[in-house]
């Protein structure tokens, strides 16, 4: 009765030629994601929003039309990437490595590889590798030196942190046995001061950038494309990308030229030359929007993360006693880029955060900066957040930051005894970090994404790993509570959240039609549900199976 009263106060406000809709939904179970109306089995879509929710009869009762039945099938709204990595090849030769993702590669086997590699010819090898390879502390310099004497080497940890390289690798890309560190990142170095092979944080990334910088604008945005096309198949609608493999000059035109059938926000990487304020130059002279392009805001790392142990923590790690991790800037830099952070409103400011004392020094800092009201406006996003603790959840509330959390990071990657990483990492202080269920119960605003750019980043995975929390199941989420954190929990975290992210009257009709009904089927089928149907705007992007017609029609 609500929702056909609804429907008659809607066709009140305007003449009913002017309602017909442009597609209705009927004989659905809507989850709308709105707290006023949180179920309904019809919608009504008209000019790309929401003109109608409510039953069938309601929704119908509007205007003669075509309807589309949904055949009892879960309508959500569309899904929202909250953290995504995505990008092009760099074409190199890959050397094949073993046990990826955990543990990966020994060190031998990793070397072995590569020679392997090698004696194919020259030309660059590219490797990725894991934790055992990036936390042996041997000079990589000289074993790769020795297996690849010929050859470019660049070998990259599957979670971003810690490449090493080879001698021909550095001079291919210029850079020289005196280099200086980079603003957030480091080399690492002999006793001599001459390089190790180690890039880490924005010298690691800075050299990546080189690596694919030559690359055809063709290439990127042919990945940019299939990119988009997987996850519109999942029913993500929006993608947020955080843009550490490419410049923003070099990827707004990939971007453009792959016409991308899904929203898509950009969070450009800073990486200053020599002082913070630097970062905001690529900003200069680009759109802030172009289609379904949108430039977000900045991205910081801040630290790393605790798989090889350099996440700022507030006390030592259980399994390297003395070691607290480090922190990327020092405390004047942070104080910088704080202050610049204030001084460009029209960029959304994202950190990435591990550590615990990092998460504590960025919000001491930001107290220390502005009052929360003005940090509060500016909708500070902190990208995992694994360390922000219980005893900081009244400060991060205060100061508004939105905590974008990745459930792949929950994997308990066990190690030969059978403990879990962030155990082995942590001891009995592992229980108060990667929370989800009670940080969400003290309303600290949070969002997922997948923190991937390939099959990984399937969000029903990622819910079911919430859902789960393998390494503290009391932590663990609702199905509702994970989906509302990948649909209206994104479009929070990025500042519109009165345009998307639910269904409800004006607001956008970006939509996914089921293959299953994610909130009643057994937790271990989460991650085989597709979408069958994807609407952005109203218009069909992707269409399977009992709605493949649609796809034809754009609609």
């Amino acid at each position: 009765m609500r929702a056909f009263l609804t429907a008659l106060a809607v066709i009140a406000l305007a003449p009913a030629a002017a309602l017909a809709a442009d597609l209705y939904l009927v004989n659905g179970k809507v989850f709308t994601g709105d707290d006023a109306r949180p179920t309904a089995s019809a919608i009504a879509v008209r000019d790309g929003k929401i003109a109608a929710v409510g039953d069938d009869a309601a929704v119908q009762a509007m205007a003669a039309g075509r309807a589309v039945d949904l055949g009892g099938r879960l309508v959500v709204p569309g899904l929202i990437e909250a953290h995504g990595h995505t990008g092009a090849s760099s074409g190199a030769r890959d050397a094949p490595m073993a046990n990826l993702p955990w543990p990966g590669p020994t060190p031998e086997q990793a070397l072995a590889a590569v020679s392997a590699a090698a004696s194919q010819g020259p030309g660059w090898i590219e490797a990725t590798i894991g934790p055992l390879v990036v936390n042996d502390n041997r000079d990589w310099r000289a074993a790769l030196d020795a297996a690849a004497p010929n050859n470019p080497v660049m070998m990259r940890p599957w979670w971003g942190h810690g490449t090493l390289m080879n001698s021909a690798a550095l001079k291919a890309l210029g850079v020289a046995d005196d280099a200086g560190d980079p603003p957030g990142g480091w080399y690492g170095r002999r006793p001599d001061g001459r390089l190790d092979g180690r890039a880490r944080e924005n010298a690691e990334w800075r050299l990546g950038r080189t690596r694919t910088a030559a690359l055809p604008v063709e290439t990127f945005a042919a990945a940019y494309r299939a990119t988009a096309e997987l996850y519109a198949g999942w029913g993500v609608t929006t993608y947020h990308q955080m843009l550490n493999n490419q410049a923003l000059a070099d990827a707004l035109p990939a971007l453009r030229m792959a016409g991308l059938p899904i929203k898509w926000r950009v969070y450009g990487w800073a990486m200053p030359e020599s002082r913070v304020e630097d970062a905001w130059s690529q900003f200069e002279g680009q759109p802030a929007k172009e289609g379904p392009v949108r430039v977000a805001g900045i991205k910081w790392v801040l630290d790393s993360t605790p798989i090889e142990r350099d996440a700022h923590m507030s006390v030592p790690y259980a399994d390297r006693p003395g070691w607290r991790g480090r922190s990327n800037y020092t405390d004047d830099q942070l104080r910088d880029m704080l202050r610049a952070i204030l001084a460009h409103p029209d960029q959304q400011p994202a950190f990435h955060v591990s550590g615990d004392g990092e998460v504590a020094r960025l919000l001491d800092a930001m107290e220390a900066a502005a009052p929360a009201t003005t940090w509060r406006a500016r909708r500070v996003r902190i990208e995992h957040a694994d360390g922000l603790v219980p005893s900081r959840f009244e400060q991060a509330k205060r100061l508004g930051v939105v905590v974008i959390q990745n459930p792949l990071h929950l994997d308990p990657m066990p190690d030969a005894k059978g403990v879990p990483l962030i155990v082995a990492r942590l001891g009995d202080r592992a229980r108060e970090f990667e929370l989800l269920k009670t940080l969400v119960a003290a309303g600290v605003p949070f969002a997922l994404g997948s923190d991937a750019g390939g099959p990984p980043a399937n969000p029903f995975l990622n819910m079911m790993i919430a859902i789960a929390s393998p390494n503290a199941p009391t932590e663990g989420l609702t199905r509702e509570q994970a989906l509302i954190a990948y649909t209206r929990g994104g479009a929070f975290a990025e500042g519109e959240e009165a345009l998307k992210g639910r269904i409800a009257l004006g607001m956008a009709a970006d939509l996914a039609v089921l293959s299953q009904d994610i909130l009643t089927v057994p937790l271990g089928a989460l991650p085989a549900t597709r979408s069958l149907l994807t609407l952005v705007d109203g218009a069909s992007v992707h269409a399977e199976g009992p709605f493949a017609a649609l796809a034809a029609q754009g609609r």
